[in-house]
C-alpha cells in the first residue's frame, strides 16, 4: 500500500470537491437493485481509510448510539435439503439467490427481517420486509403462512409472499446462522453509496427458528482481512473512485454464507452431532 500516496489524495483533495446536497434526504440503507464490490483489507490500513472516507459519509442509523460506531449483524441463512443455494454460489451460476432472517439485537420486540438477496450477473437484487419474530418464525418453517399473510398488507404482504415463495418451492429450511460486527456509512449527499467494514466473522450450525446472538456453539469463520463492500446504483462516485485507486483495493469474492459453510463441513469429522442434518451427502471433502 502506497501510504504517501494516500495522504497526498487525503490532503489535496479540493475544498469544492462536488459532495452532493448535505441538506438532501438521506439515502436508505437498503436499495432494491445496486451492485456490490467486496474487497479483503488488513486491519492496520482501515484508520486511514476513515479518515479519507470521513468528509464524505456519515454513519449509518443502525449504529444508534454505540460508540465506536458500529453494531451485530445477525442472519439465519435457509437452503433446500440438498445446500442448492449453497451449490449455486460454488458453482459460479450467474443468477442465484439467498434467504435469510436477519436481526440486529437480542430484542424479541425488535422487527426480523426476511431478505431475498438475488444476483443477476453483477447485479443485485434484494427484497426484505421486517415483520414481528413470531411471524417470521411463522413463515421460515412454514407453520402456517397463509394466516400470517392474511395479516399483512400493501407491499408489506407482497414482500412477504415473495420470501414465503422461495421457501416453498425449495422445502427450504434453517442451515446456519452467520454474525459479525458492521461499521457502516452512507453517503451524505444525494449519491446513493453506502460503504461497510465487517468483521469478526462467525457462525453456528442452526436447524431450528433460533435467531438469538448468543445461544449455540459460534465457531469463528476464516477470514484474512477486514471485509469491505461498497454499494451503489448506477455508478459509483469521484470519491470512490479515489479511495479504491489510492488504497489499492482488488475486489473478490467474499460471500460470508459460503465462508461458513464450508468451515462447518470442514469440522464435521470432529462435530458430527452438532451437524446433524447439514453435512449433506452431496458435499465431500
Amino acid at each position: 500500500m502506497d501510504f504517501l500516496r494516500h495522504e497526498r489524495l487525503r490532503t489535496q483533495r479540493p475544498a469544492t470537491a462536488p459532495r452532493g446536497n448535505r441538506r438532501a434526504n438521506r439515502v436508505s440503507p437498503t436499495f432494491f437493485q445496486r451492485y456490490e464490490c467486496k474487497y479483503l483489507v488488513d486491519p492496520l490500513v482501515v484508520a486511514s481509510m476513515r479518515r479519507y472516507l470521513e468528509p464524505f459519509v456519515r454513519a449509518d442509523s443502525f449504529a444508534g448510539n454505540n460508540s465506536d460506531g458500529r453494531y451485530r449483524v445477525s442472519s439465519l441463512y435457509l437452503d433446500a435439503p440438498d445446500l442448492a443455494l449453497y451449490q449455486q454460489t460454488q458453482a459460479g451460476e450467474n443468477d442465484r439467490f439467498k434467504l435469510r432472517v436477519r436481526t440486529y439485537d437480542d430484542d424479541p420486540t425488535h422487527p426480523a427481517y426476511l431478505e431475498v438477496k438475488r444476483k443477476v450477473n453483477n447485479v443485485v437484487h434484494k427484497r426484505r420486509v421486517g415483520l414481528n419474530r413470531d411471524y417470521a418464525r411463522t413463515l421460515m418453517m412454514r407453520h402456517d403462512p397463509a394466516t400470517v399473510l392474511s395479516r399483512l398488507t400493501g407491499t408489506r404482504r407482497a414482500d412477504a409472499e415473495y420470501f414465503s415463495h422461495h421457501i416453498e418451492r425449495l422445502s427450504a429450511q434453517p442451515a446456519i446462522r452467520v454474525q459479525y460486527m458492521r461499521e457502516a456509512y452512507e453517503a451524505t449527499g444525494n449519491e446513493p453509496v453506502r460503504v461497510t467494514l465487517d468483521s469478526e466473522l462467525r457462525h453456528a450450525v442452526t436447524l431450528n427458528d433460533d435467531l438469538g446472538h448468543t445461544s449455540g456453539d459460534w465457531i469463528d469463520t476464516p477470514v484474512h482481512g477486514m471485509i469491505i463492500e461498497i454499494k451503489f446504483t448506477e455508478r459509483f462516485p469521484w470519491w470512490v473512485k479515489e479511495f479504491i485507486r489510492g488504497f489499492e483495493l482488488r475486489q473478490r469474492s467474499v460471500p460470508k454464507y459460503i465462508l461458513s459453510v464450508e468451515h462447518a463441513l470442514r469440522r464435521r469429522v470432529t462435530s458430527e452431532a452438532s451437524l446433524a442434518g447439514l453435512a449433506r451427502p452431496v458435499m465431500e471433502f
